[in-house]
């Protein structure tokens, strides 16, 4: 077997409602509005995040596909393609296999084309995924009451009413060495709790997040940024929460020491407290235990299978700006979510490393730890 070796992201593309590219999904201002793209009047709910001037599904991933290779240098049809999709595309991309695992299929993607180069048995591949709002996969989410009935995704917060749909493309390449950001590490766990609802320990998630700091060989303290898989859906919600604190649990004072030290040389109007939490400035953070969290869903929607992509794909782009992204529509605590939320305004990274997290029906559960640069 060959000796393992660095997994790199050397190209990427992303278009979700906030635009098109990974420099336009940094905005902060959620973007639902009424859906036009078909009719909703006999719907619950009538908002998703949805893009202007879109193709087909199909027109997307061929786009994304293309740019993302261009960028990385490599030629797309000898690169084996790994592709997340809700059903088979209706034309032949020459994809090596196709993920429909839910909202961990293209999270699962990148962990098994990592895992190809990390072992020797590929030098690239490319990983794609797509979705875009459509009336079925809608129909089904308002009938099942789970979308937000007050247009809003408030991922973490009290009161929390549902999540909202959103459409997000994405391809990234993956090559061994050096590149754009790191794939570090990598975990997949179930719980086998239930069909729709994730354990409320959170044992699976956090079984995911133990094996993905392993292979990065990183210790918890020291990860600068989790994008939580957050829907705002009550109880998922709450079992993403107790799987961070299950790892995080543990406080670095000399991390917190470090923290505070070299906060002095950020602007005003950068902090790094949370004001609307009920921990005081002092106690949280570091010095709780855990890195800073937001959900993206609260701005770009949810891309069900394409998800875990498109918040890859944010999270590097936020670790390579050294921007990390708001916690978008919080109104107040929720005590079943005790973390270190991003609130007030984006924070400076203080860490190279990052982590992304998914979980799906079924008790599935991906982590992904990137490192910028």
């Amino acid at each position: 077997m060959s000796e393992p070796r660095p997994v790199s992201v050397t190209g990427l593309s992303i278009l979700t409602a906030l635009g098109r590219g990974p420099e336009a999904q940094l905005v902060g201002t959620a973007a639902f509005t009424e859906v036009q793209r078909f009719d909703t009047s006999n719907r619950r709910v009538n908002h998703a995040a949805t893009a202007a001037d879109v193709g087909t599904l199909e027109e997307e991933l061929d786009l994304a596909i293309a740019t993302a290779c261009s960028q990385a240098g490599v030629d797309r049809s000898t690169t084996p393609l790994l592709l997340a999709l809700h059903t088979a595309p209706s034309c032949d991309f020459g994809q090596q296999r196709i993920y429909t695992s839910a909202c961990v299929s293209a999270s699962t993607a990148v962990a098994d084309g990592a895992t190809l180069i990390l072992t020797g048995r590929a030098d690239r591949i490319v990983v794609a995924a797509g979705y875009l709002v459509e009336p079925d996969q809608y129909a089904l989410f308002d009938a099942g009451r789970a979308l937000s009935d007050d247009h809003t995704v408030r991922p973490f917060s009290l009161n929390r009413r549902g999540l909202l749909l959103g459409d997000g493309v994405a391809a990234v390449v993956l090559e061994a060495g050096e590149g754009l950001a790191q794939i570090a590490g990598w975990g997949r766990a179930g719980d086998a709790y239930h069909p729709c609802q994730p354990s409320p320990d959170g044992r699976g998630l956090a079984a995911a997040i133990r094996a993905a700091l392993q292979k990065a060989n990183l210790s918890p303290d020291e990860v600068g940024y989790i994008n939580a898989n957050a829907t705002g859906t009550t109880v998922s919600d709450a079992a993403e929460a107790a799987a961070i604190s299950q790892v995080f649990a543990q406080a670095d004072p000399a991390q917190s020491e470090w923290l505070t030290t070299n906060m002095a040389g950020y602007p005003p109007g950068i902090r790094v407290a949370n004001p609307q939490a009920r921990t005081p400035a002092s106690q949280m953070g570091a010095i709780r235990g855990g890195p800073p969290v937001s959900s993206t869903k609260g701005v770009h929607g949810h891309a069900l299978e394409a998800s875990g992509l498109v918040e890859l794909v944010v999270t590097i782009q936020s670790l390579r700006e050294g921007k990390l992204p708001v916690n978008a529509g919080f109104l107040d605590p929720d005590p079943d979510c005790d973390l270190d939320l991003i609130l007030d305004a984006p924070r400076p990274a203080l860490s190279p490393y990052g982590m992304t997290l998914n979980s799906a029906f079924g008790g599935a559960n991906t982590a992904l730890v990137v490192r910028a640069g």
